[in-house]
This record gives structure tokens, C-alpha cells and sequence, in this order.
């Protein structure tokens, strides 16, 4: 059903808190292209924007004459949205899903008070609150303990509500569709996307060089900036790869409404002219190339054919690019990925794990992945693909609606 908001309200909600702090927060991205500070502009969009968007999200709700028995809830912009939908439908059952990082409560102090205490009430509003991993479930209940006062369970990961309530806190990992991603595949829409990629790079570059490549939206968070540099670093300590390596970058446009946004887009394109003037004599062109687009099906194109994804994002609730990749790759490729990305948690051994900020060690684990042997790399990718097979977008799904039916069966 939607909502329609006035501009300023929908600028405030969704740019001024949910991206330009929450966002930024969650990925412990303070300072320079990140959060910084709070003025009395953006107390005023917290109280005009994010918080009225909510109230007027469950308003419209209430007045639609619908009386639904559960709701499904999510993610950032909603915090506050489970309180307030109690409140209006006490006998429904709901669930809010985060699907960004979760911060520990000394991260989460880098905000005010009031507005940490309605995250928190917000959230324990819904009867079941999921989030990616471990990683973020433990967090939580630890705010719900040092800054509500909660009384927590971390045995079981209830935490109970100032009204008594017991709620659960689960993990369901996101997950990708890989048989919508097979047909995909197999569709006219990848031949043609096939054919764009190979015009782009002049044909035969996808054949006979070896590939890094990165998929992901133009954020601070994904890390594009030390990606690159390490990737210049690689080109230093292997000067016998640079007349046979590219990297293939497909930057999603994101948020450039936003000042900080384009400020990043700005710094990375600066980092990726430096890394291809010092290094195209050698590389007998330019070694990296840029897809500024959201077409999916080129960057599946590319996912097919690459040797190793880079996916070093400072921080990620999962990170479902990792996901599809597994699905798709056919060289067979490797997969350099942050130890900081929820994806992590569920990669084992089949991926090479890094630190997001070392641009030496992110250098030498690309390094590792182009040059391991076949065997290795297909057995590496099939432990990966069978994860993606045994928990897909389904299952996620599934694994919510059956822990709200498993309360409304102990409630009738």
C-alpha cells in the first residue's frame, strides 16, 4: 500500500537520518565520507522527518481498514514503526527484519539518547526482531541490556519488553533466487548482455586476460577506494601481470542527491585515474575499466567470466553480489571478500577473507586467488554454490514466517 510523503518530509526521512547518519552509523563510517555530526538541523529532520514518515506509515495502515494478522517489517528506515504499529493493532504479530550491520551499544552512543531509546523500544514493539548474523543479533541484545536496562536472555536471545513481552532475536540470512538467476542466464537478455560487455572492452579481453572484477553501488561503505589501491598495489608487486590483467568495475550510481555520495564518487574516480595513468604504458591500455550503470545483466556477463570478485566492503549485513557470482561463475572464479561482510559468516573456507583496511594484504589475497590451481578453484566455488542452493531467497522467507506462525500457535 503506498504512502505518499511531502518532499521535505520523504528528504529528511530517507536522506537527512535514515542514509546520512543510520546508514553511516551502522557501518561504522564516522568522519570524512561518513557520519560526523548532529546540529539543529538534523535534530529537526530526526523529529519532522524519520519520525513522522513512521507515524504516518502506521497511520495510513490503521486508516486503510485493513486488520492484518502479522507484518513483516524492514530494515533501517522503520525502527520506530513496530511500537507504533502495536499500538494501533495489539493482537497482530510482527517481525522486523535489519538488513544492514547492527552496531554494539558504544558505537550506537554516538547518538543521542532519546534517539536510541526509540530505536531500541521501536524494534522491541515487534515480536520477533532478525537480523543477518550472529554478529548483529549479539550486539543488539547487548544495547537492549547496558542502554534500556532489558532483562536478556543470551542463551536463549530473548530480550523482554518494558510490557512484559518476551522477544525473540533470530538470524535469518539474506539470500539470492538461484533459479531465477539460472534462467537468467539462459535468456535472450544475457546473450545481448554478453555482446555489450565485449563491445565495451574491445571483444577479446574477456577471453584472453584474467579478470577482477567488483559489483556494487558507488558507497562509502563498500570500500571502493582501498579496492582500488590495492589493486594498484597488485600491479606494483607483479609487474608481469600487468599485460594480462584487467579489473572490470561496475559501480552502481547511489544516493548522488546526497553531498557525501558525490563527494566519495568523486575521490574513487580520482583513485582510478591515478592507478590507470601510472600503470596503461605497461598495461598496453588503461587496466581498469568502469561501468558506471545499474545493468545487472552486463555485471552478470562479467560475474561469468571473471577470475577473482572483490567484494571488500568496510562492512556488510550479508552482501547477496557474493551470492549470485556463486551462481554464475564459469572459469571458474575465486572470491576475495571482507572478514567484516556478513557473507563471511557463511563462506567457510571457500572464499579468501580479508581485512577491509589493508590494502598490502587485499593486494597479496587477489594475488593468491589468480593463481590457484583450477582444482582448488572449482572445489572452492561448488562449496559456495551448494550454500546458495541449500539457503536461497525462499528459505529466508520461509524461516520468518515460520517463527510468527510458531508464536501464534502458542498464543491460540
Amino acid at each position: 500500500m503506498p504512502v505518499p510523503l511531502p518532499a521535505g518530509i520523504y528528504r529528511d526521512y530517507y536522506g537527512a537520518i535514515s542514509n546520512e547518519v543510520l546508514w553511516m552509523l551502522q557501518h561504522h563510517l564516522v568522519g570524512q565520507f561518513g557520519y560526523s555530526s548532529l546540529d539543529a538541523e538534523r535534530h529537526r529532520a530526526w523529529s519532522e522527518g524519520y519520525l513522522e514518515a513512521n507515524r504516518r506509515i502506521a497511520s495510513a495502515i490503521a486508516d486503510s481498514g485493513i486488520k492484518p494478522r502479522a507484518f513483516l517489517i524492514q530494515d533501517y528506515h522503520l525502527y520506530p514503526l513496530p511500537a507504533m504499529l502495536r499500538e494501533k493493532f495489539p493482537g497482530a504479530l510482527s517481525l522486523h527484519f535489519t538488513h544492514i550491520p547492527f552496531p554494539d551499544s558504544a558505537t550506537l552512543k554516538l547518538i543521542p539518547q532519546t534517539w536510541r531509546d526509540t530505536i531500541l523500544h521501536g524494534l522491541l514493539g515487534a515480536d520477533v526482531i532478525g537480523m543477518q548474523t550472529e554478529w548483529d543479533a549479539r550486539p543488539f541484545l547487548g544495547c537492549c541490556e547496558e542502554l534500556l536496562g532489558a532483562e536478556v536472555d543470551y542463551k536463549n536471545s530473548t530480550v523482554k519488553a518494558r510490557d512484559g513481552r518476551k522477544i525473540r532475536v533470530r538470524t535469518f540470512p539474506a539470500s539470492t533466487d538461484p533459479t531465477e538467476v539460472e534462467q537468467l542466464m539462459r535468456s535472450p537478455a544475457m546473450k545481448a548482455a554478453r555482446a555489450r560487455l565485449a563491445s565495451s572492452i574491445n571483444g577479446s579481453d574477456v577471453v584472453e586476460k584474467q579478470i577482477i572484477i567488483r559489483v556494487d553501488r558507488l558507497d562509502p561503505s563498500k570500500n571502493q577506494l582501498i579496492g582500488f589501491r590495492a589493486f594498484g598495489r597488485l600491479l606494483e608487486r607483479r609487474p608481469d601481470l600487468r599485460a594480462t590483467l584487467r579489473f572490470l568495475a561496475f559501480l552502481i550510481p547511489s544516493r548522488t542527491d546526497l553531498h557525501v555520495y558525490r563527494a566519495y564518487r568523486d575521490a574513487v574516480y580520482a583513485t582510478i585515474a591515478e592507478v590507470n595513468a601510472r600503470f596503461a604504458a605497461d598495461c598496453g591500455g588503461e587496466p581498469i575499466h568502469v561501468f558506471y550503470t545499474n545493468d545487472r545483466e552486463q555485471a552478470l556477463a562479467a560475474m561469468e567470466q571473471g577470475d577473482v570478485l572483490l567484494v571488500n566492503s568496510r562492512e556488510d549485513g550479508m552482501n547477496l553480489v557474493v551470492k549470485e557470482w556463486a551462481v554464475v561463475s564459469e572459469r571458474p572464479g575465486v572470491a576475495v571478500i571482507s572478514e567484516t561482510a556478513g557473507v563471511a559468516s557463511t563462506t567457510g573456507d571457500a572464499a579468501i577473507l580479508v581485512s577491509p583496511l589493508d590494502i598490502e594484504g587485499t593486494a597479496r589475497a587477489m594475488e593468491q586467488a589468480l593463481e590457484l590451481p583450477g582444482a582448488e578453484r572449482w572445489s572452492r566455488l561448488k562449496r559456495l554454490r551448494n550454500n546458495v542452493h541449500e539457503w536461497s531467497a525462499a528459505h529466508w522467507l520461509e524461516a520468518q514466517l515460520a517463527e510468527l506462525n510458531a508464536i501464534a500457535q502458542t498464543t491460540t
